[in-house]
C-alpha cells in the first residue's frame, strides 16, 4: 500500500510560502497547549570564536575578571564566590538590569512572530568566570519569568570532556 494512501494528513506545499507552510504544519502537529519559545543561554570564550547559531551576543569582558584573584582562578562562574566577585563590579548592576530590560520584552515578540528557539551568548576571555556567572544569572531570571530555559557552558563542557549541555543533563534553570 503506497504511503500516500496510508496518510492521515496531506499537505500540498506547492503554493505555500515558508511562513504559511510552518503555520499549516503547526496547525496539524503542534502540541495542544501550543508552541513555546525555548531559550538557550551560552557562555563561551572569545579565544575559540563565537558558538554557531547565536541570535544575540553580549560581551562580558568589561566586567572585573576573577582570573586575577588566585583564590578564584580555579573556580568557575557557577561558584557563589565567583558570582559575588563578578556582581561586585560597580558596573554589574546597571549592566545586568539593562540587559534584562532589553532581553525580556524581546521574548514575547519573538514568540508572537513564530520563533520557537532563541539563542543568547555571553562571551569573555576564557569562558570560565564572567560569561558563566552572567549566563547562570540570566537563566534564573528568565526561568523565574516562566520561560523555558537551558544553558550551555561551552568551555566548561569542553574541559570536562562531556560536550553535553546542562539542559541535556536535566539541569534547566
Amino acid at each position: 500500500m503506497p504511503v500516500r494512501a496510508r496518510a492521515d494528513v496531506l499537505l500540498d506545499s506547492s503554493g505555500l510560502s515558508p511562513h504559511d507552510l510552518r503555520a499549516e504544519i503547526e496547525h496539524w502537529f503542534a502540541p495542544p497547549e501550543g508552541r513555546t519559545l525555548a531559550v538557550t543561554i551560552h557562555s563561551f570564550s572569545y579565544k575559540r570564536g563565537l558558538p554557531r547559531g547565536l541570535d544575540l551576543v553580549i560581551d562580558c569582558r568589561f566586567l572585573r575578571n576573577p582570573h586575577w584573584d588566585a583564590a578564584l582562578r580555579p573556580l568557575d562562574g557557577r561558584d557563589a564566590r565567583v558570582d559575588a566577585h563578578v556582581a561586585g563590579d560597580p558596573r554589574f548592576d546597571g549592566f545586568f538590569t539593562s540587559m534584562c530590560d532589553f532581553v525580556v520584552p524581546l521574548l514575547p515578540a519573538y514568540h508572537a512572530e513564530g520563533k520557537t528557539h532563541l539563542s543568547i551568548g555571553f562571551g569573555c576571555t576564557g569562558g570560565q568566570h564572567r560569561s558563566v556567572a552572567v549566563t547562570e544569572r540570566l537563566a534564573k531570571a528568565l526561568a523565574k519569568e516562566g520561560w523555558q530555559v537551558s544553558k550551555r557552558h561551552r568551555e566548561l563542557e569542553r574541559r570536562a570532556g562531556t560536550g553535553v549541555s546542562s539542559a541535556a543533563r536535566g539541569q534547566v534553570a
